[in-house]
């Protein structure tokens, strides 16, 4: 039925006017040009090529659908592409694995799976817990960009340190290390492609991050974008996602989807928001905050810009600049922008 539905869409093309269309042929024609071979797909990971069930997956992408598809959620996963791969790094990992995030959630921050399962990384809430996230009625950190990936950072080099190898790795973080285990006991097998009788999702889940490994690798779609990098803003007193918004100039709609971990909208003193660069219409702001550290602040009471200037070690009049404010002191709610010139800015908990 799914085959026949593709079908029926690229046949409909023309009744949806030219966008669709061109996008179509636009991403078809581009990634037509790209081999799909080993020989165009550089990675530190070692590419099943041989294997037909891998062939059947870059076979699925062939398709020029499932290919605009592909393309529309890495385009999206671009501006968590460069914290993510960064934090892989850091904890060895090739960083390639990074693009597991597209098979895991589409690179959606904010997904949900009808089991339970959340974030960028699909954690289900006992397995979030066991890797030190927070999971409760006010916080949800598998919905945190950072937190969330460097726990998905340290289970996956838990798991290959259990297994030394990275499909058996990539399928224990699917399916389960003890489920991994008692297959290849059973079996005397020793890789992923020698194992029978698993669950169908983790069969096809393997498969599928290696092809869309090669797709993504061959085309060189994945490049990072400077204009539209990951921002971090430490928030430096309790406060609502709607005050942070206000004193970004961000659209809440955007700021929620990339900080959905906070369920009731509050925000605790001392946690991070996240936020693409481009959203960002504090202009002001924007000029400092790729490269500065950055906090949200809102007094409890009316202070003299000085007192606050004092707290953070910045000058008062820039506050008042950067703010916009016409006089010297900031009222009891109002939300401040604090930017700590010269000090790199922060890249999350880490």
């Amino acid at each position: 039925m799914r085959k026949f539905l593709i079908l029926f869409l690229l046949l409909s093309l023309p009744a949806y006017g030219g966008d669709l269309k061109n996008m179509v042929e636009r991403e078809s024609s581009f990634l037509s040009s790209c081999s799909f071979s080993s020989t165009s797909c550089d990675t530190l990971l070692n590419i099943p090529w041989d294997k037909p069930s891998f062939q059947f997956w870059l076979s699925y992408y062939r398709n020029r659908w499932n290919r605009v598809k592909l393309l529309s959620q890495v385009d999206s996963f671009k501006v968590l592409y460069p914290t993510v791969r960064k934090i892989f790094r850091r904890y060895g990992l090739p960083e390639d694995l990074s693009l597991l995030a597209i098979v895991e959630s589409n690179g959606n921050p904010a997904a949900v799976s009808k089991a339970g399962a959340a974030g960028l990384w699909q954690l289900m809430p006992g397995t979030a817990r066991k890797l030190g996230l927070k999971v409760n009625w006010l916080i949800d950190e598998r919905f945190d960009v950072v937190k969330s990936t460097i726990a998905a950072a340290k289970y996956l080099k838990e798991l290959h340190s259990l297994f030394h190898r990275w499909d058996l790795a990539i399928a224990a973080y699917n399916a389960g290390p003890g489920t991994i285990e008692k297959r290849l006991k059973r079996l005397g097998a020793d890789q992923f492609w020698d194992l029978t009788k698993l669950p169908d999702e983790t069969l096809e889940y393997v498969p599928k991050f290696y092809a869309v490994l090669s797709v993504v690798k061959s085309s060189k779609v994945l490049k990072e974008n400077s204009s539209n990098n990951l921002v971090t803003v430490k928030v430096a007193s309790r406060t609502t996602l709607s005050r942070v918004a206000r004193a970004l100039k961000v659209p809440y709609s955007v700021l929620k989807r990339f900080n959905k971990q906070f369920r009731r909208g509050i925000v605790p003193a001392g946690y991070y928001v996240y936020l693409p660069s481009r959203s960002i219409k504090n202009f002001k702001v924007l000029r400092y905050a790729k490269n500065s550290k950055v906090y949200v602040y809102v007094p409890k009471r009316r202070e003299k810009l000085t007192v606050i200037a004092r707290r953070f070690g910045v000058p008062a009049n820039f506050i008042k600049k950067l703010n916009s404010l016409r006089y010297n002191v900031a009222f009891k709610g109002q939300p401040l922008v604090i930017v700590k010139l010269g000090e790199k800015r922060e890249n999350g908990n880490s």
